[in-house]
C-alpha cells in the first residue's frame, strides 16, 4: 500500500512542481482517499516536494492512524482554513496549487485571509488524471464490483417480467447486489419501461411493466471503494420488427466502438465509431449523450468518451461503452459494458448476455 501511495504522490508532485507551485492542497475527498488510503468522511491533504500531511477531525483520530501511512497526521482543532494557514506558514509555502473544481468562493476567500501575500494557483483535474489509469489492485477491485453487480442481476431475473413494478425490480436488484458484498450501489438504479425507456436516466418509478414494452435497466456494484456500471435492455415478451431492428443497431454500434478501443486512440474517435453508425441508420437525433466514461473510485470519472472529449486512451484505463437510441413516445434501448484499455485493444470486463430477451 505504501509503495502505491508513494507512486501516486510522486505523480502529483511532478505535476504541481512543473507549474512552479511548492505545495498542493487536496480538498476533494475522493482524491484525498486515492492519495492516502483514508476511507472516512472528512479529510484533507497538503503535499510538498518532500512532505505530505493529512488533516482530519477528532472522530477519525484512531482510524487515520490505521489507514494513513507515510503522512504526518494533524487533528483539526479550529476552522480548516486556519489549520491550512498555520501548516502552510510552517512549511514556508509561497505558491500553493489547489483544486479549482472543489474549492468554493468562500473557502478561497478564507484561505486568502489566513495567508496574505501567498499566491494561490488554480489547478484542474491533477489527481483525476492520475486516477484515470488503474493499477493491478484497482483493476481487481473493479472486477469484483462487476462480479457483484452481474451476480445481483442474475439473481433478480424473475423480477424482470410483465406485471412487475419498476421500483420493485430496482429494489430487488439493489438487495441482491448488496447481498453479494457491496456496501452500496453507486447510483439510483434505472428501470425504465415503455415510453419511459426514452428517458436515458429514467429512475425506477411506480409504473407497472407491460408485455411488449421496451425496458432499460442501468445498475452497478461496489467493491472495496471501487464501482461498476452496466446496462441491459430488451423487450418484455416477443419483440416486433421495429424493436428488433433498433436493438440490433445499438448492439452493432457498441461492437464497432469496442473494436476501436486501444491505447493511443482518441476518445472522440471511439465515440464516432458508434455515433456515426447510429446516424447512418437514421437515428442520429436519438442518441444525445456521450458514449462512455471512466469508472473507478467514482462511477463517472476521467476519461470522457464523447464527441467533445480531448482525452486519449491509455493502457490501464477502465471505461464504459454505452450507445443508446431513445425515441420519445415509443421507448428506447441502451447497452453498456465496461472495458479495460490495453496496448493491443481492450478486454471486456462485463459478461452478462446482450440478448433482447434479457437472457
Amino acid at each position: 500500500m505504501t509503495d502505491r501511495i508513494d507512486k501516486r504522490l510522486d505523480g502529483l508532485r511532478r505535476q504541481f512542481l512543473s507549474e512552479g507551485a511548492d505545495a498542493f492542497l487536496v480538498t476533494n475527498l475522493t482524491n484525498v482517499s486515492y492519495l492516502t488510503g483514508f476511507t472516512g468522511s472528512s479529510g484533507y491533504a497538503v503535499v510538498t516536494d518532500k512532505n505530505a500531511v493529512f488533516i482530519t477531525d477528532s472522530r477519525y483520530q484512531t482510524q487515520s492512524k490505521d489507514e494513513v501511512k507515510g503522512y504526518d497526521i494533524v487533528i483539526q482543532k479550529g476552522r480548516i482554513s486556519e489549520e491550512f494557514g498555520r501548516l502552510l506558514k510552517d512549511i514556508g509555502a509561497h505558491r500553493i496549487a489547489f483544486e479549482s473544481r472543489n474549492v468554493s468562493f468562500d473557502f478561497h476567500g478564507a484561505l486568502f485571509k489566513e495567508m496574505p501575500g501567498v499566491e494561490f494557483l488554480p489547478v484542474k483535474d491533477a489527481v483525476e488524471k492520475l486516477r484515470a489509469v488503474k493499477d493491478e489492485d484497482e483493476i481487481n477491485r473493479i472486477s469484483e464490483a462487476v462480479r457483484r453487480a452481474e451476480g445481483g442481476f442474475r439473481e433478480n431475473i424473475s423480477r424482470i417480467a410483465p406485471g412487475m413494478v419498476e421500483s420493485e425490480t430496482a429494489l430487488g436488484l439493489e438487495f441482491n447486489i448488496r447481498g453479494l458484498g457491496a456496501r452500496k450501489v453507486p447510483f439510483d438504479i434505472i428501470v425504465a419501461s415503455g415510453e419511459r425507456a426514452a428517458l436515458p436516466h429514467g429512475i425506477a418509478s411506480g409504473k407497472e411493466m407491460r408485455e411488449g414494452e421496451t425496458l432499460i435497466i442501468d445498475f452497478g456494484g461496489e467493491a472495496f471503494g471501487y464501482q461498476s456500471d452496466l446496462t441491459r435492455s430488451g423487450v418484455l415478451g416477443e419483440p416486433d420488427r421495429k424493436q428488433s431492428e433498433i436493438y440490433e443497431i445499438v448492439l452493432e454500434a457498441q461492437r464497432r466502438a469496442i473494436e476501436k478501443v486501444k491505447a493511443g486512440v482518441s476518445c472522440r474517435e471511439v465515440d464516432e465509431a458508434a455515433r456515426g453508425y447510429i446516424a447512418s441508420k437514421g437515428f442520429g437525433d436519438y442518441f444525445g449523450h456521450g458514449l462512455g466514461h471512466g469508472v473507478g473510485l467514482e462511477v463517472h470519472e476521467a476519461p470522457a468518451v464523447s464527441y467533445l472529449s480531448e482525452d486519449i486512451l491509455q493502457e490501464g484505463m477502465v471505461i464504459t461503452i454505452e450507445p443508446g437510441i431513445y425515441i420519445p413516445g415509443w421507448g428506447g434501448f441502451r447497452i453498456e459494458d465496461m472495458v479495460l484499455v490495453t496496448a493491443e485493444g481492450c478486454d471486456v470486463m462485463t459478461s452478462l448476455p446482450r440478448g433482447i430477451d434479457f437472457k
